[in-house]
């Protein structure tokens, strides 16, 4: 059978710690950016997402030549093999040529001017800088980067107009090289910056090649003169490249030597505006304008107490969420500025707003789920928080943050009310999903961690899953949490949990090699599966006769619940694990993805492969299908998030009977305990309006997030038994 290629919807991902990863073509329309192994292109005007892939392993640096003919991405890889360096055609796509003359990792690469040679500098286990001629696409000279009484280089940035000369940077080393085409040899020279020993992290070239700012780990900003133009002795005879002073920001209200103020964990990014003009990114988020002090020359300052001289006046402030590590000049008054919580800003510095343009996680995500019978949103779990995402607008619409902690798992309920999650602190934390108000908090449900979740139909049960390999039932009620019983079999962390569709059976998932089947009512087991494998992810089918897993055997397989048999078993990953896979409501098609990045849609029944996704960059971690069932949403362990279309012709079959229920709103009859807790909210005068999940995308105005932080929990508090509760555990 022919495999169709899924088309994505739309990607929400960069990876924004690879420092200066974010650039803009000079046709104005491309951004390029790094995204795990790959390098994706968004058009700004048709929102149409690119990606090249030939690395074999994460991109560590990227750049563009001035004219926007070539580009150049480098890599990090394992210990002992080589890191790639790859010269591409942006127009039309493709790799041109590649060298492996640098060990494990490609620290920084440039383009010199007029596109005459792309110079790359070797990481650790390297430093060595490697100039790579691009007419002959050949290297014409390796030289070792820095001296044995200085540190790594770190970043190297070639001159604006003269393609013979380039700097390089880093811990304690700052140096100046000129190219020598005949010879094939590069000149390189010290620059004289006294007793002042910095750890740079940025290099900004003014227009004429006159002056340098240099970021630094310190916090401040330091201005270097080049007096560069021979190509041999690198500067002019009888001067020498050398430090004018280390600048930070003038703070008038203290006294003179405490009046200057440097970046809290250091200053990142260093962009050139005008003559004296900085826009400075800092390692705290905090983003100034600064200009030179016109009222005193640097002269004033030789006395000084500080190394660090205030000759910068703040004009303007802001501060985004993480470091800053790109700046990108899209006009005379916009920015583009990139974060290491891999977040997107557009900067104006006429008014000094910011805009929100892309976000991901930062790290792995670990579960996505949507609201029962509505498609307009999703929710994702990561490291330190909740992210609700409309696929409508695709855009972010609530963030709840919990610092420090991983959210392990999460589902809605069923009315859509309330969204329950587990995290590895041990605490069971539910939210309400238009305001992300903490409704309750259960600490210490699991020793050392809870690691997955399962909620019933009615909201009134969920059980959970730990590390230490435990299972417990828990009912909730309007005002009260109580734990009803803790079952206990495999040895391992339980890495899944899924009721069936009678809220009768719970099947737990461990990484020991065993599904257990439990039985919620009698707290007790009914049946075992095992395998020679760590299973992942177990899913009952939509009638509940049989069940899915898949495990780091690659293999996908197919149970009979009621006597635990195995049906059918298929090899999912020639090469690498399964991690997760979902089926469809109506039983016909699943989705499995795994660390080989690839998203695989299988007809149920015959068990093929009918339609393939290759766009990740990173291993995909988590799967779910729309309700609606015409698309899924994917997340991988880069903090990548797309939103896949099923193809016309597939969807046509078995999807179209679904109604399109993207636009349905949840309803459900009120309960008996959810009337008692309205009545009882309006005697307290503390009722508020009940939450529902439909009415987000409402409620939320365009461009923009709602962030959220939760308040702690105490965690001395220990969780209640019911009264009809085992004390002990039951061990099966």
């Amino acid at each position: 059978m022919e495999t169709k290629r899924l088309q994505p919807r739309a990607i929400f991902g960069i990876n924004g710690k690879v420092e200066f990863g974010l650039h803009l073509h000079p046709n104005k329309r491309h951004i390029v950016y790094p995204l795990g192994t790959k390098i994706a292109i968004d058009d700004t005007t048709t929102s149409k997402q690119e990606f090249l892939a030939g690395h074999t392993s994460n991109v560590s640096c990227l750049d563009l030549s001035r004219s926007g003919r070539y580009m150049a991405s480098g890599q990090i890889n394992h210990m002992g093999f080589p890191g790639f360096v790859i010269l591409w055609d942006f127009d039309k796509r493709k790799e041109l040529t590649r060298h492996n003359l640098h060990k494990v990792r490609v620290q920084s690469v440039c383009f010199t001017a007029h596109d005459k040679y792309l110079v790359s500098v070797g990481g650790r286990d390297d430093g060595s800088v490697i100039v790579f001629d691009l007419q002959t696409f050949a290297p014409i000279c390796r030289s070792v980067a820095a001296r044995s009484i200085n540190g790594n280089a770190t970043v190297v940035r070639a001159l604006r107009n003269n393609p013979s000369f380039f700097l390089s940077a880093g811990d304690r080393h700052l140096r100046i090289w000129s190219i020598e085409r005949e010879m094939n040899k590069a000149h390189v020279q010290d620059v004289y910056v006294g007793k002042h020993q910095r750890r740079y992290s940025s290099i900004s070239i003014d227009r004429r090649d006159e002056y340098v700012y240099l970021g630094t780990y310190s916090g401040d900003v330091v201005k270097i003169v080049l007096n560069c133009c021979d190509t041999v002795n690198v500067t002019k005879s009888g001067h020498f490249s050398s430090m004018v002073g280390a600048f930070g920001t003038h703070n008038p209200r203290k006294p003179y030597g405490k009046d200057c103020k440097r970046y809290v964990n250091g200053v990142r990014v260093v962009y050139i505006v005008d003559d004296g003009l900085l826009l400075v990114g800092a390692g705290d988020g905090t983003i100034e304008l600064v200009e030179e002090r016109r009222d005193v020359k640097e002269v004033a300052f030789k006395t000084y107490p500080s190394p660090t001289w205030p000759m910068l006046q703040t004009l303007k402030k802001t501060k985004v969420n993480g470091a800053v590590t790109s700046m990108v000049q899209i006009s005379a008054i916009e920015y583009y500025i990139a974060t290491e919580a891999n977040e997107v800003y557009l900067l104006n510095i006429k008014l000094f707003t910011l805009k929100l343009l892309k976000t991901s996680h930062k790290e792995t995500v670990n579960n996505i789920v949507f609201p029962k019978n509505l498609s307009s949103v999703f929710a994702t779990a990561g490291y330190e928080t909740i992210r609700i995402w409309s696929t409508k607008r695709l855009q972010e619409l609530l963030r709840i943050m919990i610092y420090n902690f991983q959210c392990a798992d999460l589902k809605f309920t069923s009315d859509g009310s309330s969204l329950v999650s587990v995290w590895n602190d041990g605490v069971i934390r539910t939210f309400t999903p238009i305001t992300g108000r903490l409704m309750y908090a259960i600490p210490n449900a699991h020793n050392k961690g809870c690691s997955a979740l399962a909620v019933s139909s009615s909201g009134r049960i969920i059980v959970t899953g730990g590390i230490e390999g435990q299972v417990r039932v828990w009912k909730i009620e309007p005002y009260r949490q109580s734990l009803l019983g803790i079952l206990k079999d495999p040895s391992g962390p339980i890495t899944s949990l899924d009721f069936n569709n009678m809220d009768t059976e719970v099947i737990s998932a461990s990484s020991d090699g065993s599904c257990v089947i439990w039985d919620v009512k009698r707290l007790t087991r009914k049946n075992v599966i095992t395998a020679n494998t760590q299973f992942m992810t177990a899913k009952y089918f939509p009638t509940g006769v049989q069940i899915l897993t898949c495990g780091t055997d690659g293999r996908i397989s197919y149970w009979a619940v009621y006597n635990g048999s195995l049906i059918r078993e298929i090899q999912g990953s020639l090469k690498s694990s399964v991690n997760h896979i979902d089926i469809n409501g109506s039983g016909d098609y699943f989705v499995s993805v795994g660390s080989d990045q690839l998203v695989k849609l299988w007809e149920y029944n015959r068990g093929v492969v009918v339609a393939q996704g290759y766009e990740h960059a990173a291993a995909v971690k988590s799967v779910a299908f729309s309700p609606c069932g015409r698309f899924f949403v994917t997340g991988c362990s880069d903090g990548c998030i797309i939103i896949w279309d099923i193809p016309g012709d597939i969807s046509s079959g078995s999807f179209s009977a679904l109604p399109d229920i993207n636009d349905l709103k949840i309803s459900s009859p009120k309960s008996k305990s959810a009337n008692m807790e309205e009545r009882a909210s309006a005697r307290s005068n503390h009722s508020q309006r009940r939450e529902n999940i439909d009415g987000l995308v409402a409620n939320t105005p365009k461009n923009n997030v709602n962030v959220i932080e939760c308040p702690p929990v105490d965690s001395q508090k220990k969780p209640e038994l019911a009264a009809s509760a085992q004390m002990d555990v039951k061990k099966c």
